[in-house]
């Protein structure tokens, strides 16, 4: 194969090098010059062949495995597919529709689920034929809206907490917007973190809330600021996430959580208490939640499955103030009538053989090595144009850039099949430029040290 033909153009109005890169292989492939079964050159290799960037030929590789035109072997190496031009296969030409951008197609340092090949599909598939040999067609009877009998028993004893404050969610988000149903009238004000998730901030004020950013601190919010706004504005939630925010992966200390709960008792306002990533926690350091040093029930707790396990399984639960769970039950009734029983009861089997605590170690593992990665590699390359913490934990680090337009640095990065975050301060009112957020959830070492060595490279010119 020679690849150094290929006519590849550069700036102006042309297209990104990676997509064209793409589409000279797939032409290759199509008509014969390269064969099905046929290895590709090495990323290194078509690099120097090329005279283009790394990242170039990962994301036309990435491009092309997505169109099923070549597939890889892990540890082997990329190679070309045989094609099927029946109706079914997949389009042999990209079409109009094909040329948006398409963040799995680059190095992608936005995922925040797990990759494919960390779902535990075995342990997983065996709950779920032990639930159809036993319940047989009961499993996919009406569920209770307030979920599966058998989860929430087994998540009531694994939390210490009382079954009839347990409700089962599809995930934080259904279960963030059940709280906004359920306490929220026109009017209300809502205290957030800044920044903070945006899908929250947009739960509150579709009921007609008043959303007021308070500014996030690396020991969490600042308890100062609130207390200094509860009197003026008074709050009827104040939202937070814990352990590895959203998305300044700032963790809330343990003074901070008391003095949190001190002003919820005194001014008489509900916490929820959003928990996605405390699983992730690489440090020595105790996690514990908000929840269990709530003894006056003020904490609404949100727990979701989709960043530890699989996203498609939909599922999470919350832990409730018996004052809320009757509002909280019928807003749940009526947003779907229950989630899926069969897949409930399938967790809660895999729950109870322990499958779920030896894959938490399995991950915890593999994405401490990944964290440690992502901390040299920033050393190396981000470190000059830019201030960041290492937060201990979670997927992702937020980086405060020292240019005024993260958004530049963004458009330029996708252009060149690397996609980053630029946090929005959605909850209101800070005028800094903004964070970027990198998360190192699904993407490869040899990816991640080459979207961080093109970060740099850029950040030297602008």
């Amino acid at each position: 194969m020679n690849f150094e033909n290929f006519k590849l153009k550069k700036g102006g109005n042309a297209e990104p090098l990676y997509k064209q890169l793409a589409f000279e292989i797939l032409k290759e492939i199509e008509t014969g010059v390269i064969k099905p079964g046929e290895k590709l050159p090495p990323v290194r290799s078509l690099t120097s062949q090329l005279g283009v960037n790394a990242s170039t030929v990962v994301s036309a590789y990435k491009l092309l495995e997505t169109r099923r035109a070549v597939y890889s072997r892990r540890g082997s190496g990329t190679y070309a597919a045989e094609l099927n031009s029946s109706k079914d296969s997949f389009p042999l030409h990209f079409k109009d529709e094909d040329e948006e951008k398409n963040i799995s197609e680059g190095i992608n340092f936005t995922a925040s689920s797990l990759p494919t090949e960390l779902f535990p599909l075995g342990e997983f598939k065996k709950a779920l034929n032990e639930v159809l040999d036993e319940e047989k067609g009961a499993a996919f009877g009406y569920e209770d809206p307030r979920g599966s009998l058998p989860l929430r028993k087994t998540l009531a004893e694994r939390k210490g907490v009382n079954l009839d404050n347990v409700q089962i969610i599809s995930g934080a988000q259904q279960g963030t917007d059940l709280i906004a149903r359920a306490l929220l009238t026109y009017g209300d004000t809502v205290f957030t973190e800044n920044p903070t998730y945006g899908g929250a901030v947009s739960a509150f004020k579709s009921r007609g809330a008043e959303v007021i950013g308070i500014n996030i601190l690396p020991d969490g919010i600042d308890t100062d600021e609130l207390q200094r706004l509860i009197p003026l504005y008074k709050p009827k939630l104040v939202y937070v996430m814990t352990y590895f925010q959203t998305p300044t992966a700032y963790s809330c200390s343990l003074k901070k959580k008391r003095r949190l709960l001190e002003l919820a008792y005194e001014y008489g306002f509900y916490i929820i208490e959003e928990d996605n990533l405390c699983d992730f926690n690489y440090s020595d350091k105790e996690i514990l939640s908000l929840k269990a040093l709530d003894y006056k029930n003020r904490v609404i707790y949100i727990k979701s499955f989709s960043k530890v396990l699989m996203p498609g399984l939909r599922l999470g639960y919350m832990i409730m103030p018996a004052a809320v769970k009757d509002s909280v039950i019928r807003a749940k009734f009526q947003a779907d009538m229950g989630s899926s029983g069969f897949v409930q009861l399938a967790f809660d089997r895999y729950l109870k053989s322990g499958s779920f605590d030896r894959h938490i170690v399995k991950i915890r593992e593999y994405y401490k090595q990944k964290y440690s990665l992502m901390c040299r590699l920033l050393d190396k390359y981000i470190k000059p144009f830019a201030d960041y913490t290492k937060p201990g934990g979670g997927l992702s680090f937020m980086i405060k850039l020292k240019i005024a337009d993260p958004l530049k640095l963004k458009t330029i990065l996708e252009e060149k099949g690397i996609f980053i975050t630029v946090s929005e301060n959605s909850a209101g009112n800070n005028k800094a430029p903004s964070p970027v957020k990198l998360s190192f959830a699904d993407i490869t070492n040899e990816a991640m040290e080459e979207g961080l060595r093109e970060i740099n490279l850029i950040l030297k010119s602008i």
